[in-house]
């Protein structure tokens, strides 16, 4: 059924005070699914005003269209539609004709054009059958994704409760984290989080190529994943003051955690626990542990993080930074900008991972003692992240670098 997104949104303010542009957002991209994911050889599509100002005929077309049986006694039906429509419920009909619609200004063009076609479908069988309709409808379902994201899907306030996510490689570190904040009256989980089989999925397609570690959370191959961390987020969100996840996979979907997070409108609270790069031996685990470290690092810039070094997780001067950190309110601030040159902490090419290692360590224990060096950091992970991304084993993936 196709309604007029105008009326959408007045029953939408109406009934649950939701946010305007979140409800229209809400009936585009439900919308747009509908219309991408129905199966075109059984479906018909309706109008709101048909359903309910021509109500026999349009039931009848329904019908018609799925081979149901229909009644002998149109006039019996027509006065048990009479009796069981109650036109004074109807308080969010505009009346809108489409050229009023069409000439609005306080829509968005890619809205206005979504319910424009599907009227001229609703009204033409043939074309809405046809794929012509069904390559326009794909291509704004790709324009809809480029532009907000796989998905967008809480169309609620914003959520007052904190919720923190503790990122490291090693998870017997994490869990010393966690116990931290739970002594600070947080709520934690950890690789029983329903997250952590989220994490596992997602890290294999990383792994194998299938997806990419700059786009995957706006890529519509894992929607169904995102999804479902919308909804266990927004959950536990909603039903915790203080609350989070501590599991080393969070390493591996740091992009995809923030940025649902933000969708959320989730007040989340980042702990990054770094190690001493330098004393990482083996050259693939130091290069991954590098790499999950300057991801994560990139992801959590925006929102408050904190950063803890891992020898140093015992100590009383990190579990008061935690026990701080839990307490601090949320600061509308800006990040801080670090006002140094990019020379300064630009690595030299080709990289030397020795170097990285030497360097990140650094500015990550500098950070952990004073947080005005997270600009610092900062400053550094966003000059070298692609580089340091794309270094592959032995091999430098950018020969042009090269």
């Amino acid at each position: 059924m196709l309604r007029n997104p105008m009326d959408v949104v007045n029953s939408n303010e109406r009934a649950w005070h939701r946010d305007t542009t979140l409800a229209m957002r809400q009936w585009q991209v439900r919308t747009l699914l509908s219309l991408r994911d129905t199966d075109r050889e059984h479906r018909i599509l309706v109008t709101y005003e048909d359903l309910f100002g021509q109500t026999l005929t349009t039931l009848k077309r329904i019908a018609t269209q799925f081979n149901l049986p229909w009644t002998s006694d149109e006039a019996a039906l027509q006065a048990q539609i009479d009796d069981f429509i109650d036109p004074a419920l109807q308080k969010s009909d505009s009346g809108e004709n489409l050229a009023d619609f069409e000439a609005r200004t306080d829509v968005e063009p890619d809205v206005k054009a979504l319910y424009l076609l599907g009227r001229q479908a609703a009204a033409d069988p043939d074309y809405f059958a046809s794929a012509e309709f069904q390559q326009r409808i794909d291509e704004m379902t790709d324009e809809y994704l480029a532009k907000y994201g796989a998905l967008y899907r809480d169309f609620n306030v914003k959520i007052n409760s904190k919720t923190f996510f503790v990122f490291g490689e090693d998870q017997a570190q994490v869990d010393q984290v966690n116990t931290t904040l739970r002594n600070g009256q947080v709520k934690m989980v950890g690789t029983e989080a329903d997250s952590h089989e989220v994490a596992e999925d997602l890290s294999e397609r990383l792994n194998n190529n299938t997806i990419a570690i700059q786009t995957y959370p706006l890529d519509y191959l894992v929607v169904e994943q995102k999804e479902a961390l919308n909804n266990y987020l927004r959950k536990n969100a909603k039903r915790e003051t203080l609350w989070g996840i501590g599991d080393a996979k969070n390493n591996e979907i740091v992009e995809m955690l923030t940025t649902v997070s933000a969708e959320l409108g989730a007040d989340t609270h980042n702990v990054v626990i770094a190690d001493d790069l330098t004393a990482i031996i083996d050259e693939r685990e130091r290069r991954l542990a590098i790499q999950h470290l300057v991801r994560t690092l990139h992801a959590v810039e925006q929102p408050p993080y904190l950063v803890l070094m891992a020898d140093e997780l015992g100590t009383p001067a990190s579990q008061s930074a935690v026990t701080a950190f839990i307490a601090a309110e949320p600061t509308k601030a800006a990040p801080l900008r670090d006002e140094q040159p990019d020379e300064t902490f630009k690595l030299r090419t080709p990289l030397d991972m020795d170097e990285v290692a030497a360097t990140l360590t650094v500015l990550c224990r500098r950070a952990s003692q004073d947080e005005q060096q997270q600009a610092a950091l900062n400053h550094f992970v966003s000059l070298n992240y692609d580089e340091i991304l794309n270094v592959k084993g032995d091999q430098y993936a950018n020969s042009v670098r090269n």
